[in-house]
């Protein structure tokens, strides 16, 4: 599952989470059977390359899951399930197999799958003025399926959308008071529908295990949790190498190594990268420049002994850091960039930035042994803390000190 990219939806939401992804049958059905008891219940259940993943929090009453379904062993389970009280909640088609979760509900549910955009279209049209909403969204080789329950209120459903037009299209409706209430990426086009719901919405595409667990996490202590998760090919690192694409330079340190070296604790997921002074630095991500401080000049080397020329900052002085710009991130996260030349800052507080574009020139200002880049990523912070794991580029890599980090930043 090295290679899974997660599509994610957090919303406001409470109690416990669990979500577990990779899973063979046996490891689904050891898990649930570890949570039911619990007063949890499977909100988001998902299939890819025949493995499970699934989302569990707080619910009460009943629960089936079942998978690898035909399109008759699915119609049987929905008639026996339907006369009991249970509606469906989670739907998945995955290789033309069915998987659903059932739960209790009432009133009117119509499914259907295998629909054209056309007969998708027909569809909602009739169930639409019946007070049915979609619930439940699915496409998969370009063919729709779809579980319409009962609502109110507006609803748009859109598909066959590229990232930007998805961008695009949330932006509009988050600022008419609608969420995203299901989400899929199918062969890199994205499918959504959006109701009326209000509060904190966010949302990344494409995102590595790695890079899914550390937004998952920071939105969780934020009273976030997921709210709809879609998995697909081709995972990208949230990041890119800070500096031009092509270019290659030595991780001195990285990933929590080397042993001794001063990259733990609250900076075990930070990077320092060996380069020449007055080397390009590119954002890595797009966002704000937040804070930034330049026209320091003064140099501190660790590794050499202290003297006239060579005097500690004191501890906690921002001057350990030398010339630095922090980058706000989508989501809260910001990107700290260290050691730039004096002189070297190429943008103001308040600037929008895009991924790639120039915003300093390495240096060797501040506590630093020698010329090289420090760059580290935080969740909400605004004042030095924790690193969090990310990955950088198409490869979502983390390299370990004494790696070759070649970028695929903007050229």
């Amino acid at each position: 599952m090295a290679d899974v990219a997660f599509s994610t939806v957090w919303q406001p939401g409470d109690g416990t989470q669990w979500v577990k992804w990779g899973m063979t049958d046996d490891d689904f059905i050891a898990a649930d059977n570890e949570y039911f008891p619990q007063g949890l219940r499977v909100t988001s259940l998902e299939f890819h390359e025949g493995r499970i993943a699934a989302v569990w929090r707080p619910g009460e009453g009943t629960q089936w899951v079942k998978w690898g379904m035909t399109d008759d062993d699915f119609i049987a389970a929905d008639n026996e399930y339907f006369p009991q009280g249970l509606r469906i909640t989670s739907f998945d088609i995955a290789d033309r197999r069915i998987a659903a979760v059932w739960r209790p509900g009432e009133g009117t549910q119509w499914v259907k799958w295998g629909m054209t955009d056309d007969d998708f279209i027909a569809a909602d049209n009739e169930y639409f003025p019946q007070g049915l909403r979609v619930t439940s969204l699915e496409v998969e080789d370009g063919r729709i399926a779809a579980v319409w329950r009962p609502g109110e209120g507006t609803q748009w459903v859109k598909w066959g959308m590229s990232a930007d037009e998805f961008a695009a299209a949330d932006a509009t409706y988050f600022a008419d008071g609608l969420r995203i209430t299901s989400l899929v990426v199918d062969h890199g086009r994205f499918a959504a529908v959006w109701r009326p719901g209000e509060g904190t919405q966010w949302w990344s595409a494409g995102r590595g295990a790695v890079d899914f667990s550390t937004e998952d996490g920071a939105y969780f202590a934020r009273g976030l949790r997921i709210a709809c998760l879609s998995l697909h090919d081709d995972p990208v690192g949230a990041y890119r190498y800070p500096w031009r694409g092509g270019d290659s330079y030595t991780v001195g340190q990285g990933n929590n190594s080397p042993a001794g070296g001063s990259h733990t604790g609250v900076q075990a997921w930070a990077f320092d990268f060996d380069m020449p002074a007055g080397t390009e630095i590119r954002a890595a991500r797009a966002g704000t420049v937040e804070w930034l401080q330049e026209n320091l000049t003064g140099t501190f080397n660790p590794t050499k002994d202290v003297g006239p020329d060579n005097t500690p900052f004191p501890d906690g002085d921002l001057r350990n850091w030398g010339n630095a710009v922090r980058l706000r991130h989508a989501g809260g996260f910001t990107s700290w960039y260290f050691h730039i030349q004096n002189d070297g800052v190429l943008v103001a507080v308040g600037d929008e930035v895009r991924q790639g574009q120039a915003i300093a020139r390495s240096g060797n200002t501040g506590r630093t042994a020698g010329p090289h880049l420090h760059f580290q990523v935080q969740a909400d912070s605004v004042n030095w803390g924790p690193s969090v794991p990310h990955t950088f580029g198409d490869a979502c890599e983390q390299p370990a000190s004494g790696a070759t980090a070649t970028s695929d930043n903007a050229p």
